[in-house]
């Protein structure tokens, strides 16, 4: 399983925005909207995750209970 595989299953409301890209509610803090979370795959597997809010990455791994590899 791919890191974005990871990731993308402790997110609700996950749309694929492009090859490689999604969006998603933040879990990290009360988000109505489904586009608060945008995450995107690198070609090396590495992934880029920005919340919209201002969530840090390590909060929003904290909060899922994940952690940098």
């Amino acid at each position: 399983m791919s890191a974005a595989d990871r990731l993308l299953s402790h997110l609700t409301r996950v749309k694929r925005t492009a090859p490689g890209k999604w969006a998603a509610c933040c879990p990290a803090h009360e988000s109505k909207s489904g586009s608060s979370l945008s995450v995107r795959e690198l070609d090396d597997g590495r992934l880029l995750v920005h919340c919209f809010g201002g969530c840090s990455v390590e909060f929003l791994l904290a909060h899922l209970a994940l952690e940098l590899d």
